[in-house]
């Protein structure tokens, strides 16, 4: 049998050159990262900073996200990547990748038969509602990674697309594991994701992402800056565009919007 105080150890450890910084509260995990890479340029890569109350937390599009003490996991992490800052933006699968593999591991993925997925660009699904958002902010020497996990009490906005939801719905403990704790693990992935995105390409984070994707096959709707766009997702594309045939069979490559997956469509 594993020796728990070890386990433990494992569990809480991190890779080479990752730390974490907790914070009870702060405006937003990612203005302390930011800070953090104004200060130290390229020092501050893979710093993570823990905020337990986020009192002006944002999302992405300029949305707020709701943070109460203890309800969920907000962690930011410097990111200061050797790749053109022109693919910078493929960070958000991989960060994405990062929190989907943690979670699985909570909720007890076996493969075939779970309610988690992923939603381009960046979001995390369970059972169709959201349990975890990405904001990436690049600054003048790196990009910040945020996440936003809820661990419980989920914001009872009913207005959005896909309602929040939280971990502790789908777990069989009375209580999801502290913020803290899950922290270290996020990292442990992050790291590991990371690394596969600087060695490997975006193309390897996307072979892995798509694999969990929600949307391949289905009829989504996409709000872009421009316009309204329906159809039926057919793949994300090599570069992570996301690729949709509408009804009259034009194929559009979408690379910034706000999707929703259409209900009862398939």
């Amino acid at each position: 049998m594993d020796d728990p105080d070890r386990q433990d150890a494992i569990e809480n450890s991190l890779p080479g050159g990752w730390s974490i910084d907790f914070f009870d509260s702060a405006p937003s995990s990612n203005d302390l990262a930011l800070a953090a890479l104004k200060e130290q340029g390229a020092h501050a890569q893979g710093r993570c900073f823990v905020v337990g109350e986020q009192t002006r937390g944002r999302g992405r599009l300029g949305r707020i996200w709701t943070s109460r003490p203890g309800d969920g996991l907000n962690l930011s992490a410097v990111l200061c990547p050797s790749k053109p800052r022109a693919v910078w933006p493929g960070l958000s699968f991989a960060v994405s990748l990062a929190v989907f593999q943690m979670l699985a591991e909570q909720i007890g993925q076996d493969g075939g038969n779970s309610p988690l997925s992923l939603k381009w660009p960046n979001d995390v699904l369970i059972a169709g509602g959201k349990i975890a958002g990405i904001l990436l902010e690049a600054g003048e020497r790196g990009v910040i990674a945020g996440c936003g996990i809820n661990l419980k009490n989920p914001p009872g906005d009913t207005s959005q697309k896909h309602p929040a939801v939280a971990l502790d719905s789908f777990m069989d403990t009375p209580e999801p594991p502290s913020a803290d704790r899950l922290a270290f693990r996020l990292v442990q992935k992050l790291a590991e994701c990371y690394e596969m995105w600087e060695e490997k390409g975006l193309s390897a984070v996307l072979g892995q992402w798509q694999t969990h994707c929600a949307m391949i096959g289905r009829k989504v709707a996409i709000q872009t800056p421009a316009r309204l766009i329906e159809g039926r997702c057919e793949a994300i594309g090599e570069d992570g565009q996301l690729i949709i045939r509408d009804d009259s069979e034009t194929q559009h490559f979408i690379t910034t919007g706000d999707v929703e997956i259409m209900k009862g469509q398939a």
